[in-house]
């Protein structure tokens, strides 16, 4: 069901502050920004082998789900995500084991992706997102 993972989550309050330090320190550049309204959320995936490093900040203080955790934690971790073939099947699969389910039905991601969470509330208190993606991330 799972093929690798696919992404870690970082919050931030600035993209730009956050890009710069892992510009400077760690020498890794964006392959791609992008900004979501629907979630209020604007993110840069930095590539980083075979995984991406994805930075999440908040259109707006508060707004959204990472607003709202950025409040309440600060920055840092926010979620590792999980590449599946097919994000339709996976979920009925954990449905069937008896998993809570933060998004009973797929919605759109970053990058033209098909998304969906677990509940940290069963993985031991990890915020765990499926990815179905149609191709790799790249700066297009």
């Amino acid at each position: 069901m799972f093929e690798k993972i696919d992404h870690m989550g970082i919050a931030v309050h600035s993209l730009e502050k956050a890009l710069k330090m892992y510009e400077e320190v760690y020498g890794l550049h964006p392959l791609k920004i992008q900004t979501l309204e629907d979630i209020h959320v604007r993110i840069a995936f930095i590539p980083l082998g075979e995984v991406l490093i994805e930075l999440l900040e908040p259109t707006e203080e508060g707004a959204g789900r990472i607003g709202k955790f950025l409040q309440e934690q600060g920055e840092g971790f926010h979620h590792i995500a999980f590449r599946v073939k097919d994000i339709d099947a996976a979920l009925s699969r954990l449905k069937e084991t008896g998993a809570r389910l933060r998004d009973e039905q797929p919605r759109p991601g970053g990058d033209d992706s098909r998304i969906a969470f677990i509940d940290p509330s069963f993985t031991q208190n990890v915020l765990t997102e499926l990815v179905e993606r149609k191709r790799e991330v790249t700066g297009d």
